[in-house]
């Protein structure tokens, strides 16, 4: 397991997944599994000495470019918001991340670790995902990369990419699922005190994170949202909600949008949308009392909400996402 720095990248980026497989190193003997392979994890730099990391602090590399060898199973690239552009520039980091590629099991990228990975175009007609601030960046530098900025991680072949920062530990615990299976993962996301699957679905956004993006606030209006993502299956209706606010219908309307950037329908839609896909998660629940649950009435209104916000139905989502335990 290998974890690829350079000047200025983000130490949150390497220490968070580097800490989760190390955590997984633990639980195995704990857990008496001392006959499986464990992680050995190194840290990678271009030359020897340190490594200064965005924050300031420095890291100590394990290895350099040469001394890596052919048994590295996994790459992890970690990010550098601003600094990234920087490594993309640097011929030697590029050229070693496109030709060790190939001899490894998977490459991952944390944050804007996938502009690196495009760079060595390894990212060619793939879909991807980095940092929601990166991502019209990253698509217009790299026309030929598929870039969704909603998702938290995504797998696309042996090719990893994950959202900003803390999201990388999302995908770390989802890559110990894949070798070491749910046990293990759930044990490291308790040690590190983290949801092995985020409430809010595989998703950098939600109906309350994209409100939270807009300008000046209004606490009545701030309540009034946390109520509504607390019950999606009451009547939700601009009617029903402006009564609750003890406005008039059009003028809730027009201070809702004002406040929030977007219609009340709107964001109940995305609040009822987000609700669903926890349910399709963490439930075993028919689709269809997920539907009357949530406040769509039936599963094909809630189809066609899938479909607009993710570009997915219901059961292709709970196929991808769904625990394994309900499986």
């Amino acid at each position: 397991m290998g974890f690829l720095v350079y000047p200025g990248c983000e130490i949150l980026d390497v220490c968070g997944p580097h800490d989760a497989f190390v955590y997984a190193d633990t639980w195995l003997t704990r857990f008496g599994r001392t006959s499986e392979p464990c992680y050995q994890c190194v840290v990678i730099a271009a030359a020897p000495g340190l490594v200064r990391t965005k924050c300031g602090i420095e890291i100590a590399p394990t290895h350099t470019f040469e001394a890596v060898g052919d048994e590295l199973d996994t790459l992890v690239v970690a990010g550098g918001c601003m600094n990234v552009e920087e490594a993309c520039e640097d011929p030697t980091l590029v050229e070693w991340v496109r030709s060790m590629a190939p001899r490894t099991r998977r490459v991952a990228s944390i944050c804007t670790g996938a502009f690196i990975l495009a760079a060595a175009g390894l990212l060619n007609h793939r879909r991807v995902t980095t940092h929601w601030m990166f991502s019209e960046l990253l698509a217009t530098t790299f026309p030929l990369v598929h870039v969704d900025s909603s998702l938290l991680f995504y797998r696309d072949g042996n090719i990893y990419s994950s959202g900003g920062i803390t999201a990388g530990i999302d995908l770390a615990l989802a890559l110990l699922e894949e070798d070491l299976g749910q046990a293990i993962t759930l044990a490291v996301a308790r040690t590190m005190v983290v949801f092995p699957r985020r409430p809010g679905g595989q998703s950098q956004f939600s109906a309350y994170v994209e409100y939270n993006k807009v300008g000046p606030k209004r606490p009545d209006i701030d309540e009034l949202m946390a109520w509504i993502l607390g019950h999606p299956g009451e009547d939700l209706s601009v009617a029903a909600l402006a009564d609750r606010m003890a406005m008039s219908p059009r003028n809730f309307a027009r201070l809702f949008r004002s406040a929030a950037g977007q219609t009340p329908a709107r964001f109940v839609d995305r609040a009822r949308a987000d609700a669903a896909r926890c349910k399709l998660e963490q439930t075993a629940l028919p689709v269809t009392t997920i539907a009357e649950e949530c406040g769509f009435g039936d599963a094909e209104r809630m189809r066609r909400a899938f479909q607009r916000l993710f570009d997915v139905s219901p059961h292709n989502y709970r196929s991808r996402f769904r625990l394994p335990t309900l499986m």
